[in-house]
């Protein structure tokens, strides 16, 4: 390699290498004079600050002297603090003692009351199911009474409709009567109409009794309507507002008699009895007893079984029969007084007396014929007397209207006659006349036509001459 060089090539790349070592000599030159300058810097700081650790050393010996003095102080200051503060904790604990067996006592109670509550869960337990029981029940029961009385109340609707139409027939009917008879009346006889107020003035004083007895009926028929409406045991009668007239009566059960008692004590005994019957333990049983039947089918029932559904039905229709029956018992009404009531089968009793007395009058005055009115039945048949009569008239009526006719058709065929020949003379009457007239015009005519000739024939011989 060196051969490829000249001398003076090499020469200067020793030079410049040269160059080079000797910079990097005196760059080192200086960094050595700088770390020199810098760790004499370091230890003169070094020095200083082992002196001011010293004296830092030294403060900090004595200040801890002066620390451990107050400390000692300090300790036994805290130890008569807490001998102090001691006493109260055993005093405190002592209290705490007694409060916490105090506490114990009351845990003993409370326990006591939590074996309490827990009977009395158990209990209402069981009430809440007997009240869901009797819910069950009282529903149940409702359902069927009310599946039973929304029939019963739309038939009444029907009877009460069917009661109207037929009071407004049986008025149209009396009002027939009564034209009837005053058409009798009207088309019966003089001297019938005078032998009949002939008797009613003979026997006016039996009518009279009988009245009496009629009245006497009345007394006894409103004095039984009293007794039976102090012996009633309803509460209120409710009528639809869209059906005015139709009413249901609403009773209550285990009522008992209100006899002797002013207005305000009856009230007063109605208005309990109503709250006996609203909270009646005796209907509650029978409800629930009745119901039981129907309540375990219901509970065993499934919606989709055939025969379910046959069972619920026998179920519902035995439950029903049973609630109706203990109804019927509850419902009963109580029996009046025994020294109010009045014995109406013996044969000596005052209605029983009356009663075939006015029988006795009633059956004379009709053979007597002094009846109040004339039944309906021979008013009838005068009736058909009358038109009978009347038809045999306007028979005869008839038969002499259609000979009239007859003889009027024939009359005035005839008129129709003479009036035509009456025309006819008149035409030709008029016809004459009109010939006449024609044979004087022509007359004139023909007595004209000649003056005139003969004044033409005048003037031709003028003009000749």
């Amino acid at each position: 390699i060196l051969d490829k060089f000249s001398w003076p090539e090499l020469c200067a790349i020793l030079q410049e290498n040269v160059d080079a070592l000797i910079l990097d000599l005196s760059r080192a030159n200086e960094k050595i004079s700088h770390l020199e300058y810098i760790c004499k810097n370091k230890s003169d700081t070094m020095r200083e600050l082992q002196q001011t650790q010293e004296d830092t050393f030294n403060k900090v010996a004595e200040q801890m002297k002066a620390q451990e003095s107050c400390w000692q102080k300090q300790k036994k200051e805290l130890e008569q603090q807490y001998s102090g503060l001691l006493g109260e904790v055993q005093a405190r604990a002592q209290k705490y003692q007694e409060i916490a067996e105090k506490a114990k006592e009351k845990c003993s109670v409370i326990e006591k009351a939590r074996e309490q509550l827990v009977h009395e869960n158990s209990q209402l337990k069981s009430i809440l199911i007997q009240t869901q029981k009797e819910h069950t029940s009282l529903l149940a029961a409702c359902a069927l009474m009310g599946g039973a009385l929304y029939p019963l109340y739309s038939r009444l609707c029907a009877l009460s409709t069917q009661r109207d139409f037929l009071q407004d027939q049986v008025h149209t009917y009396e009002v027939l009567k009564q034209e009837i008879r005053t058409l009798v009346y009207a088309l019966s006889d003089v001297e019938e109409k005078r032998q009949d107020e002939m008797k009613i003035k003979k026997k006016h004083f039996k009518g009279m009794i009988h009245v009496f007895r009629k009245g006497v009926i009345a007394v006894l028929a409103a004095h039984r309507l009293q007794i039976l409406g102090q012996s009633s045991n309803s509460l209120f009668s409710w009528v639809d507002g869209f059906r005015e007239g139709i009413g249901i009566l609403v009773c209550i059960g285990e009522a008992k008699g209100k006899h002797n008692l002013s207005k305000h004590q009856k009230e007063q005994v109605h208005c309990l009895q109503a709250l006996n019957w609203f909270t009646s333990s005796d209907l509650l049983a029978a409800i629930i007893s009745s119901v039981a039947e129907l309540q375990e089918v219901v509970s065993k029932t499934d919606p989709n079984s055939w025969l379910c559904g046959h069972l619920l039905i026998s179920a519902a229709r035995n439950s029903f029969s049973k609630l109706m029956d203990k109804l019927n018992v509850l419902m009963e009404t109580i029996a009046v007084d025994s020294s109010r009531t009045i014995t109406y089968i013996e044969k000596d009793s005052l209605v029983q007396r009356l009663a075939r007395g006015l029988h006795k009058i009633n059956a004379q005055a009709l053979k007597a014929g002094l009846g109040d009115r004339i039944p309906i039945t021979k008013s009838i048949a005068s009736l058909q007397k009358q038109i009978f009569e009347f038809t045999q008239r306007l028979h005869t009526a008839e038969v002499e209207r259609r000979s009239l006719r007859l003889e009027l058709t024939e009359f005035k065929r005839n008129l129709n006659e003479m009036k035509k020949e009456a025309d006819k003379a008149h035409s030709l009457q008029e016809q004459l006349n009109a010939f006449k007239q024609s044979v004087s015009i022509f007359n004139l005519e023909k007595s004209g036509l000649k003056e005139s000739l003969l004044l033409h024939i005048f003037d031709l011989c003028s003009l000749e001459k």
